[in-house]
């Protein structure tokens, strides 16, 4: 009897001091694997995507994200015109990006991400290469009031059909 109720009292020391504060607390590090599709939605006037042919690439990806309580993603891409990058090793092309992330977890929590300038994409028509870094907009449940920043590097292997996305975020909040 004596022995089971030190067990109880360990268990709950240990759930008490290694469970972590709410992901949104000041001067904690996230780390997030996402893996998804991403889908070019229109970047010529008939509305036909075609990511290369030099004009401004608009995309929607979506999927699940590995850390911190397995979220699900959502995220709008915007690629400004691809041309020569000084940033890009020949014989890639880049352009700047923009992007709006939400992750949204399983107990209602939603945690809200947005770049900044210097974040950009190269690639050379198949596979699009991104170093992107942001801003923490905030979120809702225990992300509520969450201010930081965040950096993340990405890729997608097209076609367009059915584009594959991965990328690594860290986001250190504030």
């Amino acid at each position: 009897m004596k022995q089971g109720i030190f067990i109880a009292l360990a268990a709950l020391a240990l759930a008490i001091f290694a469970v972590p504060e709410a992901q949104g607390s000041d001067g904690q590090t996230l780390n997030v694997g996402l893996s998804g599709s991403l889908f070019v939605t229109s970047n010529t006037d008939d509305g036909r995507p075609t990511p290369t042919d030099g004009q401004v690439l608009t995309s929607l990806a979506s999927g699940i994200a590995k850390g911190s309580g397995s979220s699900l993603f959502s995220m709008q891409v915007v690629n400004d015109q691809f041309g020569l990058d000084g940033r890009c090793e020949l014989p890639l092309v880049g352009a700047d990006v923009s992007a709006t992330i939400v992750l949204t977890y399983k107990d209602g929590s939603i945690l809200s991400l947005e770049t900044t300038d210097n974040s950009f994409a190269c690639t050379g028509g198949v596979v699009f290469f991104a170093d992107i870094e942001g801003i923490v907009l905030g979120g809702d449940g225990r992300f509520e009031g969450a201010t930081g920043t965040w950096e993340a590097t990405g890729q997608v292997l097209l076609p367009i059909e059915a584009g594959l996305f991965t990328a690594d975020v860290s986001i250190d909040f504030e």
